[in-house]
């Protein structure tokens, strides 16, 4: 009876061993994967917007070239439509895959306030950044672009000054990070969801790799006594 009470009471410690070894292990496979893969989301997302700073940059410097001030104060609708097409043409998409969404806006400065005159890609004039910000942080004396970066955004503002270098338009590139953030988000939880599942699976295998020969032993001794 006691060496029974004694082999019961090994069994039950080597099982609560087991279980908390296989606690322990799943919290540290799902915690060292999902770091792994959270970082290399960032290398790539970084890498990725690397790439859009350059485009951002390629754009500030076509418009520089391209619009002119004089002719948005000469008639701003007739300009409007001009660099609608300009524009449409240079900024078209390169790429099939849409993991960033762009969109860009001009307006027309006059006496301290802003009016769009044409837009690409937004809903309305509240979806740029430059609408929304103090001129002081887009204006200089220069006119040199400035780049505002929010939630998932980059938008680089392009001051366009007439023949005199006065301030008369600004134009906005806006780069929207929403989708490769959810397409991270996404693959993230896919990988975990696999790990997880697959650190449940060989759970269930150490299982009844432990309890099947003890259940078949007992069953043999069974049949022996019958």
């Amino acid at each position: 009876m006691e060496n029974r009470s004694v082999n019961q009471s090994e069994m039950l410690s080597r099982i609560v061993r087991a279980v908390i070894l296989i606690i322990v292990s799943l919290i540290l496979s799902v915690v060292a994967v999902s770091f792994a893969v959270h970082h290399m989301r960032l290398q790539f997302e970084s890498e990725f917007k690397g790439i859009s700073d350059t485009k951002i940059q390629q754009v500030s410097d076509i418009v520089k070239m391209t619009i002119k001030g004089d002719e948005i104060i000469a008639d701003s609708s007739s300009a409007a439509v001009k660099y609608s097409e300009v524009l449409g043409l240079m900024l078209a998409p390169t790429s099939s895959e849409k993991v960033t969404t762009a969109s860009y806006g001009l307006f027309l400065y006059s006496e301290g306030q802003l009016t769009m005159i044409l837009s690409h890609g937004a809903d309305s004039e509240d979806s740029f950044a430059v609408t929304g910000r103090d001129i002081s942080e887009w204006m200089s004396a220069d006119n040199s672009s400035a780049t505002i970066e929010g939630d998932n955004f980059e938008s680089v503002l392009v001051p366009v000054a007439d023949s005199t270098g006065r301030c008369v338009a600004v134009f906005e590139y806006k780069c929207s990070f929403k989708d490769l953030t959810d397409l991270g988000n996404d693959i993230e939880g896919r990988i975990l969801s696999a790990v997880i599942i697959s650190v449940c699976c060989g759970i269930v295998l150490f299982i009844i790799q432990l309890f099947i020969p003890r259940i078949i032993k007992m069953s043999s001794k069974g049949g022996q006594r019958l």
